[in-house]
């Protein structure tokens, strides 16, 4: 009966998780070789032009989302015979629209596009941000019939999330909500438990193999079937499965009635020891995936942060109940609101601000988001029970084993990434977020909560 009611809850919650999914992977090749076909070979990246904002050449645009902003554009002379027209075209790595631009053509000769002093024809256009992504436009000119006669290059374009009032009182509802937590956590926890469970950490032993070796090989081979042809989505799915357990398991232990004290327990030393199982990892497999990442700083303060931010709370929580028990003992009983609080909060005000994800549906992603986080699951319980752990103990070391710290991910991720690279690592940071709350709940730690606006 307890097995069957573990599975039916854990299976439950999964009913109403949100699902979200990762931006497309960066324009590839094969697009790039689309472009050239059908432009013409020799007409690809065959005419120079130089654009500028506020006077101030630019190579990449940066906008926010509902902005706008007037950019010039100079096209060397002279222009291909037979030029009649000037088009500006949007070349989208997926299917969405990032950018508006207005006017987006010209004819030549007219007031608005005309031969400067300098010997340079000159025109301008209004660009907006309309949805969150990475985009690139071209410059086309056409003859009479509509033909491609020349083409510029291809220009980066990076429209960004603009911050609002929700996304401010969403990171503030969770910071006080997640430090309550812990503070209750603390209050329900038994240190005596604790310090048996250190004495013979065998089942803090069952974790760290299933979370530093199950884990990392299971997500890098995951990702080489779902992702080998996107090194940014397969390395956001492998920086997932090598991460320490995330603050979400403890609440999940706690209400599908497992060990609360062997979870604080397991999610405390995963922390501790991601300083050495993190880079090893990274420096054994995650340079095969992605070769001109920058894997020589990792954030080490961040994992620091991590340990602090759930042994201060705790140790707040274990005061209460040493000194004031009566305190502790309402705290206690206020775990489970507290909890259900957390959860509704998130899939309420978290989805009404981020919506916009439910545009980036895409099936590997799903796949990923369920397979990874969930065979993390099973590998747990079945190794747990193999070792004739209790009931309570199979349910810990297994919700422990498939939720991951995707907010260390995302750092690991932003570190890796140079800005040449932003792109990469937005679909990253966004394939592992997806992972992590499509198959494990909703883990929406402090740190995670800003990676939406990219960096």
């Amino acid at each position: 009966m307890a097995s069957q009611r573990f599975w039916a809850n854990a299976a439950l919650f999964h009913v109403w998780v949100v699902f979200v999914v990762a931006l497309e992977e960066e324009m590839s090749e094969s697009v790039a070789r689309k472009l050239r076909s059908g432009l013409g070979e020799e007409l690809y990246q065959t005419h120079g032009v130089e654009l500028f904002f506020n006077n101030t050449p630019i190579d990449l645009i940066d906008i926010t989302d509902g902005d706008s902003m007037l950019i010039t554009f100079f096209l060397d002379d002279p222009l291909p015979l037979g030029t009649e027209e000037v088009v500006l075209q949007e070349i989208s790595p997926d299917s969405f629209g990032h950018i508006t631009m207005s006017p987006d053509q010209w004819q030549v000769d007219n007031s608005d596009f005309v031969k400067g002093d300098d010997g340079r024809w000159t025109g301008s256009f209004n660009l907006t941000g309309t949805f969150l992504g990475f985009s690139k436009i071209i410059i086309l000119l056409k003859d009479r019939q509509g033909e491609d006669l020349a083409a510029t290059a291809l220009y980066e374009v990076k429209v960004q999330r603009s911050d609002k009032l929700w996304d401010l009182i969403f990171t503030i509802g969770m910071i006080v909500l997640v430090a309550i937590a812990y503070v209750n956590m603390g209050c329900a926890i038994d240190m005596e438990i604790i310090k048996r469970v250190l004495k013979k950490p065998v089942a803090p032993a069952i974790g760290l193999c299933s979370q530093y070796l199950f884990m990392p090989i299971t997500s890098y081979v995951l990702g080489y079937i779902l992702f080998y042809d996107s090194p940014a989505q397969w390395l956001g799915l492998f920086m997932i499965g090598s991460s320490p357990g995330g603050g979400g398991s403890n609440l999940w232990t706690y209400l599908l009635g497992g060990s609360l004290d062997l979870s604080v327990t397991m999610t405390l030393v995963s922390t501790i020891v991601a300083f050495g199982a993190l880079p090893m990892w990274v420096y054994a497999l995650a340079t095969t995936i992605f070769r001109d990442g920058n894997f020589s700083e990792l954030p080490y303060n961040q994992i620091a942060g991590m340990v602090v931010g759930l042994i201060v709370p705790c140790a707040v929580g274990v005061l209460i109940k040493k000194y004031h028990p009566n305190t502790a003992g309402i705290l206690k009983k206020m775990l489970t609101p507290v909890a259900v609080i957390f959860i509704i909060f998130a899939s309420t005000v978290g989805v009404y601000i981020n919506l916009y994800i439910f545009s980036f549906f895409t099936w590997k992603v799903i796949i990923a988001g369920f397979a990874l986080p969930w065979l993390g699951f099973t590998f747990g319980a079945v190794v747990s029970m193999l070792f004739r752990r209790s009931w309570e103990e199979v349910i810990a070391i297994s919700i422990e084993t498939g939720i991951q710290n995707t907010g260390l991910a995302v750092g690991v991720i932003k570190n890796t990434f140079n800005q040449r690279n932003c792109h990469l690592s937005y679909v990253a940071s966004m394939v592992n977020c997806i992972v992590n709350i499509i198959g494990a709940g909703f883990d929406w730690r402090p740190s995670l909560l800003k990676f939406y606006h990219i960096k």
